[in-house]
C-alpha cells in the first residue's frame, strides 16, 4: 500500500497543499467549509502528518525544552504547570529534563534538543555550569529563556523573583513580633540565590541593630530530611534561637519535623517561614508562612517570552523580576 501524501489530501480535498498544511497547523485564515473539507479527505485518505519530516523542512519543530536541576522540588512543578498551559496556548509540545545539577547530563539534553531542531529552550541550569555552554547557545541563536536561578551573562531573558526584597519582608515580620534570635537554615553555600536571600535576611537585622551570628546560618541541602537533620542540630546547640527563616518551603517542612522532636510548639514558642509558597504550605498544621513568589507565573511569563522570541522579537534581553509577597499563615503565631 502506498504512503498517503499531503498531495493526496489536497488532490481530493481540491485545494492546495500549502491549504492542507495550514489546516494541519491550525494557521492562516481558512474558511469553515474549506477546513471541513480537508480534514474529511484525511479521514477518507488516512492520512498521517509527518512532523519529523516538517521539522526538516522547516528547521524548526513544535518542540520546546524545559530543563531543571531538580524536578522532586514542588516549587517546579508548579512552574512547570504555568509554562506548560502558556506553551498548549501556542501548540508548542513541552519536553522535560533533570540535570540534577550534572553539567553533562544539561548539555546531552540540549544537544538532543538541538539536534531534533527544537524551537526554543526554558532553562533553570545546573550550578557550575561553564560559560562555554552559554556561548554555546548564543552561537547556535536558539531562543533561550532563564528562569529563577539568576546568571551572570546578560545576553539572556530571565525571569525569576526578586530574592533580597522577599527575605526582608519575611524577616521583618518576625521582628515586628518581636523575635531577636531568628536564624537563616537551607540553601547551598555557592547559590546565588541563597546569596540575595541571605542578603535580605542580614540587611534587616542590621537595620535594627541586631548582630548577625553566623553559627545561626546553616546550608541544607533541598529536602525535608536534610532540613530536619540541620535543624535539630542547630537547635540543639543553640535553644535561644525562637524564629526560624528557610531558604525554600521544603526545608521548612523538615524543620517543622525537628521542632515537634524537641517538643517547640510552633506557633507558640517558636515561629517559622519559608520560601516559594508550595501548595503543601497551606496543607500542613499549623499553616507555614511563607514568602510567596508566583511560581506558576514565572512559568507563565517564560513561556511568553519565549513564545515571542520563537515569533522573531529580536528586542534587548529582557529580566523579568517579579515581586515577592509574604504569606501569612499559624506557624508565626496569630498576630501580624
Amino acid at each position: 500500500m502506498s504512503t498517503i501524501t499531503l498531495a493526496d489530501v489536497a488532490a481530493r480535498a481540491n485545494v492546495s497543499t500549502a491549504t492542507v498544511s495550514m489546516v494541519l497547523r491550525n494557521r492562516g485564515r481558512i474558511s469553515d467549509e474549506t477546513r471541513k473539507r480537508v480534514l474529511s479527505a484525511i479521514d477518507e485518505l488516512g492520512y498521517v502528518y509527518n512532523q519529523t519530516a516538517a521539522n526538516l523542512r522547516n528547521r524548526s519543530s513544535n518542540q520546546v525544552g524545559l530543563l531543571l536541576h531538580d524536578i522532586t522540588n514542588p516549587f517546579y512543578a508548579e512552574m512547570t504547570a504555568g509554562l506548560s498551559q502558556e506553551m498548549e496556548r501556542h501548540q508548542l509540545m513541552l519536553f522535560l529534563a533533570n540535570s540534577e545539577e550534572s553539567v553533562p547530563r544539561q548539555q546531552n539534553f540540549v544537544d538532543s534538543l538541538l539536534q531534533n531542531n527544537a524551537s526554543g529552550l526554558v532553562l533553570c541550569t545546573a550550578r557550575q555550569t561553564p560559560s562555554l555552554f552559554f556561548e554555546t547557545l548564543k552561537r547556535r541563536k536558539i531562543p533561550s529563556i532563564m528562569v529563577v536561578r539568576p546568571v551572570a551573562d546578560a545576553h539572556f531573558d530571565f525571569v525569576g523573583t526578586d530574592n533580597f526584597l522577599g527575605t526582608q519582608l519575611a524577616t521583618q515580620h518576625l521582628l515586628n513580633l518581636g523575635h531577636r534570635h531568628i536564624a537563616f537554615i537551607g540553601g547551598s553555600i555557592d547559590s546565588t540565590a541563597r546569596a540575595q536571600r541571605l542578603g535580605g535576611y542580614t540587611s534587616k537585622l542590621v537595620e535594627n541593630s541586631i548582630p548577625v551570628n553566623s553559627a545561626w546560618i546553616v546550608h541544607s541541602e533541598a529536602s525535608q530530611s536534610s532540613g530536619a537533620k540541620i535543624a535539630e542540630q542547630l537547635f540543639a546547640a543553640h535553644p535561644e534561637i525562637t524564629a526560624a527563616l528557610c531558604y525554600q518551603d521544603i526545608v521548612a517542612l523538615g524543620v517543622m519535623q525537628a521542632l515537634r522532636k524537641l517538643n517547640r510548639q510552633i506557633g507558640r514558642d517558636f515561629a517559622l517561614i519559608g520560601f516559594d509558597d508550595i501548595t503543601e504550605a497551606s496543607l500542613v498544621q499549623p499553616g507555614l508562612t511563607t514568602v510567596s513568589v508566583a511560581s506558576r507565573e514565572i512559568g507563565r511569563k517564560a513561556g511568553e517570552l519565549l513564545y515571542s522570541r520563537i515569533q522573531g522579537n529580536d528586542e534587548p534581553p529582557k529580566r523579568i523580576i517579579l515581586p515577592p509577597s509574604l504569606v501569612i499563615r499559624e506557624s508565626c503565631g496569630y498576630t501580624a
